[in-house]
């Protein structure tokens, strides 16, 4: 009897250790075949804008309307004045800089092939009249001057993989409603980076495209307001103009 209490006990100990084995070899391979280990990783190539250091707004918040946003890169997308004016409105927005016409207003008022060629800002008439619309004190416009996706092989002895990097860069313009008059400008790049490494299988995301567009369209504004905020506080010259409205040198 003691003989067949001792045999059973080794056996319940042999059991267990083997259903360990058994789940581990589960866990270990259920790791391995994960769908996030086949993606790759993505990384910002520049810090996050610290939004606590663009300058104080006034006392009196001016408005401001996104006049439209051109496309000047080699890269195609029908949409992409769209995507980068809804951001530039999302940026001014969280600065607290501006009051700010509604972008969705924006594209209710003038049709899409204004606002993608941003042909508001191109002429004292096309001005005057969005004005007289908006009653705005400001306009800000923008172009996407370059927008870049490179592929680049990494061989070693030892394993293989490939990188993405996406590139944008944006300019930004700023001008008095009333005048046309130049007050501020602002550039900003970004880069995303997609890292695939050995045994790792995928393709460009487009979300990093997005990424990458509104990090360089937010950088453009910080330098944008605080340019602006830096020339506003200094006295201005007396600005003439002829019946039009048009600056005169």
């Amino acid at each position: 009897m003691k003989v067949s209490c001792h045999h059973r006990y080794h056996m319940g100990i042999l059991l267990l250790l083997i259903s360990a084995i058994a789940l581990s070899g589960c866990l270990i391979n259920t790791k391995s075949t994960r769908p996030d280990d086949m993606a790759g990783t993505t990384e910002s190539q520049a810090p996050a804008i610290d939004w606590t250091r663009i300058p104080p707004p006034p006392a009196t918040r001016d408005l401001i309307a996104v006049a439209g946003f051109e496309n000047k890169s080699t890269y195609s997308a029908d949409r992409l004045w769209d995507t980068s004016s809804k951001f530039l409105s999302t940026h001014l927005l969280r600065t607290g800089y501006f009051r700010v016409v509604e972008w969705e207003e924006m594209k209710r008022l003038f049709d899409w092939d204004t606002l993608s060629q941003a042909d508001i800002v191109k002429s004292p008439e096309n001005m005057k009249k969005a004005q007289r619309i908006l009653l705005c004190e400001h306009f800000i416009s923008g172009a996407v001057t370059r927008f870049n996706v490179n592929t680049t092989a990494q061989t070693s002895a030892m394993s293989k993989g490939k990188v993405i990097d996406t590139t944008v860069r944006v300019d930004l313009l700023l001008q008095n409603a009333q005048t046309g008059e130049y007050l501020a400008t602002g550039k900003g790049e970004h880069t995303i980076r997609q890292t695939f490494s050995s045994g790792q299988v995928g393709s460009w995301d487009s979300s990093a495209g997005d990424d990458a567009l509104d990090a360089a369209i937010g950088k453009a504004l910080f330098e944008l307001i605080s340019t602006y905020a830096g020339t506003s506080r200094q006295p201005r010259a007396p600005l003439k103009q002829d019946g039009s409205g048009v600056r005169l040198n």
